[in-house]
């Protein structure tokens, strides 16, 4: 099935994820319960074997993820990447440190819970870490989550980086992005939106389809056609 065919029901059906833990940092920035249905929903139809996501802060996605690789049947392997910093936020150390305790509690939690699912968390710069580990440990994979970096440069790092090793008919998830068609303009003078980039190299000049949920700042998906 593709991922037009699969959308609507990523995107409206319902995901049992009352155990999903709550979000208790300071600062907003973990997934929403919408986007984790989202991630749940997709793992579900998709039924990929490897996943990689970048930015796993709070490890609530990784969570929802895991979740749906187990309701799958399990003998999956999860990826997760973050650092305690970010090259665009200014945040006292502690607010961090408060962070990593709060990841590795939610990813103990996301073991125990679901212990066929194998969840691996690499700590460093995704743009970093991410050569070796495609090259040496995961070689391709189904369903990339992008969540990390949310700015031009460092969206377009990670996708070249993993491009390369996505699988045939593998799935892309970019969160915390928006498709503004009003931003056409300012595109195509060279003031790059990241998701008008892709419709623009990787789906009309490429091999990806692509769906948006169309939030101010949501979730743009996107499948490798073939």
């Amino acid at each position: 099935m593709t991922l037009a065919h699969a959308w609507q029901d990523i995107c409206k059906k319902s995901a049992p994820l009352d155990d999903l833990p709550p979000s208790r940092w300071k600062h907003p920035w973990s997934t929403h319960p919408a986007g984790a249905r989202r991630l749940y929903n997709t793992v579900r139809w998709k039924q990929p074997a490897t996943i990689v996501e970048t930015g796993t802060f709070e490890g609530l996605g990784t969570y929802a993820l895991a979740k749906a690789a187990h309701d799958n049947g399990g003998n999956v392997r999860i990826f997760t990447i973050d650092y305690d910093g970010d090259p665009d936020v200014s945040i006292p150390i502690e607010d961090w440190k408060e962070l990593r305790v709060f990841r590795d509690e939610n990813l103990e939690k996301a073991r125990q819970d679901f212990p066929d699912v194998q969840i691996t968390f690499v700590d460093g710069d995704s743009r970093v870490v991410l050569p070796p580990l495609l090259r040496d440990h995961v070689k391709s994979w189904d369903l990339f989550f992008q969540d990390s970096m949310h700015f031009m440069t460092g969206i377009l790092s990670e996708w070249e980086i993993a491009k390369p090793h996505a699988a045939e008919k593998a799935v892309v998830i970019f969160d915390d992005v928006c498709l503004d068609w009003k931003k056409l303009p300012a595109h195509l003078t060279g003031q790059h939106d990241f998701c008008l980039h892709f419709v623009f190299k990787e789906s009309l000049g490429g091999n990806w389809s692509w769906k948006s949920t169309g939030e101010g700042r949501g979730q743009f998906f996107a499948q490798k056609r073939g």
